[in-house]
């Protein structure tokens, strides 16, 4: 994924049809090589891109997190964006690592532990990759360097 050059137009518009492309190729990635059944995310919008704004999704249930838009602080992707890391939560509803501004959309998809990892490109974050359960099961290890090796990949 490429840095956003600031054009406008048509060839913005393939840039970001490019960049989505390659999420959703990440998030089929990210499936198979963890087993997790839900995989969504997007790229960093808006002025200073501080947002991510899902648009991507596999293995949803719902419509409830597309178009969702989380801000840089805000939530386990908003952790993710700030601290320019992957982030994960047990049981996403309790968990006290992360503010709870999402529960609303988070819970209609039924998702419990929840993965995030920042794509990060000429050290700017500028997509999340999410990841996630119905389930509250520590995600191990080996799920989480899945996880960021899907990532990676789009940095490329």
């Amino acid at each position: 994924m490429a840095g956003h050059t600031g054009v406008r137009g048509a060839g913005r518009d393939a840039e970001w049809a490019a960049d989505a492309a390659e999420i959703r190729a990440a998030l089929l990635r990210l499936r198979r090589a963890t087993g997790l059944p839900v995989a969504f995310g997007g790229p960093l919008v808006g002025a200073g891109a501080t947002r991510v704004r899902i648009g991507e999704l596999s293995g949803t249930a719902t419509a409830a997190l597309d178009g969702l838009a989380v801000s840089a602080g805000n939530g386990l992707g908003g952790k993710a964006i700030t601290l320019t890391r992957p982030c994960t939560v047990t049981d996403y509803r309790v968990a006290r690592s992360i503010s709870h501004e999402y529960d609303t959309p988070v819970a209609a998809e039924g998702l419990r532990s929840v993965l995030a990892v920042p794509v990060v490109v000429r050290r700017r974050v500028r997509a999340v990759l999410y990841g996630a359960l119905r389930a509250p099961q520590p995600l191990g290890d080996r799920t989480l360097r899945a996880a960021v090796e899907a990532a990676r990949d789009v940095e490329q």
